[in-house]
């Protein structure tokens, strides 16, 4: 036996799959909008960075001298395994340009020569990224 559709019945069948299209495609926007952004990153105090600084992963990360501006200063990551990490440099109210610097294998380290530039308003204040993997660490800090 043979049942007919009303046409109520097959409006309703086509809200419904209009519904769930919809809602499919804003589940697939969001997803796509919001797999590869970053963690929001941990805020780590180092009153020393020449000294060290332990990371809360336990990795340690150290500059070879007092951070200066228009000077370069080494910077090494130790305890850390897996692809290179970057570091981003900037000031916290000013646009400084673009200052990443990727860090290289160095034995079981990661190291990078950094050289910040001058800040016209001689602020000393910056912040440093320092990003890998999954993981984002701001780090505050002086130059002199």
């Amino acid at each position: 036996m043979k049942t007919k559709l009303t046409r109520q019945q097959l409006a309703l069948i086509a809200v419904l799959l209009i519904a769930f299209a919809l809602l499919k495609g804003g589940l697939i926007w969001w997803y796509l909008s919001h797999k590869n952004q970053p963690a929001a990153p941990i805020v780590v105090s180092c009153s020393n960075l020449q000294a060290g600084c332990q990371l809360p992963d336990g990795s340690r990360l150290q500059l070879d001298r007092a951070p200066q501006a228009a000077k370069p200063f080494g910077l090494t990551l130790r305890g850390l395994d897996g692809k290179p990490p970057a570091v981003e440099f900037s000031m916290r109210d000013m646009d400084m340009g673009f200052n990443r610097y990727q860090l290289l294998p160095h034995g079981q380290d990661w190291q990078a020569n950094i050289t910040l530039p001058v800040c016209v308003t001689g602020s000393r204040q910056w912040q440093m990224a320092l990003k890998y993997q999954d993981k984002s660490y701001l780090i505050d800090f002086d130059t002199q």
